[in-house]
């Protein structure tokens, strides 16, 4: 994503350089450092119930959303951008909005990119050499895939929680035979909880292909304050998941949290029980998680790869051949 800090050395553009947190000029080399990524400062916290009045739209940098005429998907850029690729599927054909103009809620945090372009490369192709049955046309060309830096929208909530459980939890035990037996006793409590920065991935892109968000943890205590100098170089998913409905999914996800936290209560092994839960002091956090995107298409068909950009964790899809399984297959044999 362009903006408008030119190198004061050479007058050549300076870009993000992921893993140092500073920017570069890839003309003469030039570094500078970017103070918020190397503070201490911790993302401040923002107000549920206010956000729909007072949250900023302001990123730092004139946005437009565009959105991709092949694969749909959409990304935050610089409104001045004339040509560019989609981050994630390449094709060129990428055009504006019709409600682009309208005001995006701005990011309040990010974390930056640690990981770089040639390790994302490097473990995509040790990736694609351990996928059985993977064509071998595919993994001699792996070296070939190019990969695309992006940022990802992810909100993250901070809230009390008042708990009621009732219903039947489950102990092992070992009956008289030696053979190991559940048995469940009806059991009932009470218990407060502080949730503290529950992850609700809010991009559709991600979110609806479970291999894909498998790759969505990050250590979100390292996010920093929002600079629009950590975007030089990368765009921005425009979030499809917006601040109340991510609340939503939150509270249907943090179902299964709560559940195991009256498992340990009770010390059980199993649970069937119903949770019922009161939220309260509410806060939120808007931040951007980086993530290296690749993908190709084979036969066809469009294939996604998703390499963490903090902790170079991989996902992905891949094709399979009849000639590659029948090969791993004997070779189990050998």
């Amino acid at each position: 994503m362009a903006i408008d800090r030119k190198c004061p050395s050479c007058g050549g553009t300076l870009l993000f350089d992921p893993g140092w947190d500073r920017l570069i000029c890839k003309s003469c080399g030039y570094k500078e450092t970017i103070p918020e990524l190397v503070s201490k400062i911790p993302v401040p916290e923002q107000d549920f119930v206010t956000a729909q009045t007072h949250a900023s739209h302001d990123w730092g940098i004139q946005t437009q959303v565009f959105q991709c005429a092949q694969c749909a998907g959409q990304f935050v850029n610089n409104r001045l951008l004339l040509s560019g690729s989609c981050p994630f599927c390449g094709s060129t054909k990428i055009v504006p909005t019709v409600n682009s103009n309208e005001p995006l809620l701005a990011p309040n945090g990010i974390i930056p990119f640690k990981v770089r372009e040639i390790r994302a490369k490097n473990t995509l192709i040790r990736w694609l050499g351990e996928r059985r049955a993977a064509p071998d046309q595919l993994k001699q060309n792996a070296n070939l895939q190019e990969f695309t830096g992006i940022y990802i929208p992810m909100f993250t909530f901070d809230f009390d929680s008042a708990n009621q459980y009732q219903g039947k939890f489950g102990y092992v035990s070992t009956n008289k035979e030696g053979e190991s037996c559940i048995g469940w006793y009806e059991r009932s409590g009470a218990f407060n909880k502080f949730i503290d920065d529950f992850p609700v991935v809010a991009s559709n892109v991600i979110a609806t292909d479970p291999l894909l968000v498998s790759v969505m943890k990050y250590w979100t205590r390292e996010a920093r304050p929002y600079t629009p100098d950590a975007l030089a170089g990368f765009p921005a998913e425009h979030y499809s998941v917006g601040l109340a409905e991510a609340w939503g999914r939150a509270m249907n996800d943090v179902v299964h949290y709560l559940k195991q936290e009256a498992v340990n209560i009770e010390s059980a092994s199993r649970e069937k029980i119903d949770v019922y839960s009161t939220f309260s002091n509410i806060k939120y956090k808007y931040i951007l998680v980086p993530v290296w995107m690749s993908s190709f298409t084979y036969n066809n068909k469009l294939y996604k790869i998703v390499v963490n950009g903090q902790t170079g964790e991989i996902r992905g899809q891949w094709p399979t051949s009849f000639g590659g399984f029948m090969r791993d297959l004997f070779r189990g044999f050998n």
